[in-house]
Formats: structure tokens, C-alpha cells, sequence
């Protein structure tokens, strides 16, 4: 999707500390972004003639923001996500997207590790929170 910004090559999740804060990412949802997304996922163009932008492209641009921070070891399982849409964005908007790592937890051979999403709207506005649990093994 419309990236602004270039992140610092990835390192490994695991190496990542509690309270780690992720770069923030910016993206320009124009029509043709999300013209774009749509297409990617079939869905229909219903969105656009509204002038809004769908709520799983703000998640999509979120957990792109993030991934492009770190790299997930083998053997990694995307256990559970949790998002909440706080508010319509428009199309034309800019959102902001970043997070940090939440929580970890060692469960025998696995790390359950927790990271805080979000997104803010070009007002500073939250547009979107949640959290992703990542299993990754020892």
C-alpha cells in the first residue's frame, strides 16, 4: 500500500525487549490504493463510491508497518489478532501506523509474544487498535 516511509532492515523478533517501540509508518490512502486493495481481496468497489476507506486496508497497512520492522523465525505461528475500528476514514486520508511489543512469555518450547497495534488518522486521531499474539519457538 502507499508507504511514505522506509524502515531499518528487520531484525528477529525474538530479539526484540519488552516495550520496544516500532518505527512508525505512514500511508496516503488514495483511491487507486485502495482501488488496489480491493481488487487484492475480491471485494467490491462499494467502499470507493462511499468515499471510505475499507477497516481490514487500515489493519492490512498496520501489520505491513510492523512487519517491515523485524523478521519472524521459522517455525513462527500467528496465534491470535484482536482489532478494534475506532472511527470512518475517508478516502484521501494519511494514517499513521505503529506499535510496540506488549508482552512475552516463555511456554515451555514456545515464546508467546504480544504486540500493540495502531493507527492514527492525519488529526492524530486513533483510528485503530489491537494487539497480535505470535508464537514463535525457542
Amino acid at each position: 500500500m502507499g508507504n511514505k516511509e522506509n524502515s531499518s532492515s528487520p531484525v528477529s523478533l525474538k530479539d526484540l525487549p519488552i516495550g520496544y517501540q516500532f518505527p512508525s509508518v505512514s500511508y496516503e490512502l488514495t483511491e487507486s490504493v485502495i482501488a488496489k486493495y480491493l481488487e487484492a481481496v475480491g471485494e467490491q468497489q462499494h467502499f470507493l463510491k462511499a468515499g471510505i476507506v475499507p477497516p481490514m486496508a487500515i489493519a492490512a497497512c498496520a501489520i505491513t508497518a510492523l512487519s517491515q520492522s523485524f523478521a519472524v523465525p521459522p517455525g513462527s505461528i500467528h496465534a491470535s489478532q484482536e482489532l478494534e475500528f475506532l472511527g470512518i476514514v475517508p478516502v484521501g486520508s494519511t494514517i499513521s501506523c505503529g506499535g510496540k511489543i506488549a508482552h512475552r512469555l516463555e511456554r515451555g518450547r514456545l515464546n508467546l509474544m504480544s504486540i500493540e497495534i495502531s493507527a492514527l488518522n492525519q488529526d492524530e486521531q486513533e483510528v485503530l487498535t489491537g494487539k497480535a499474539t505470535i508464537a514463535i519457538p525457542n
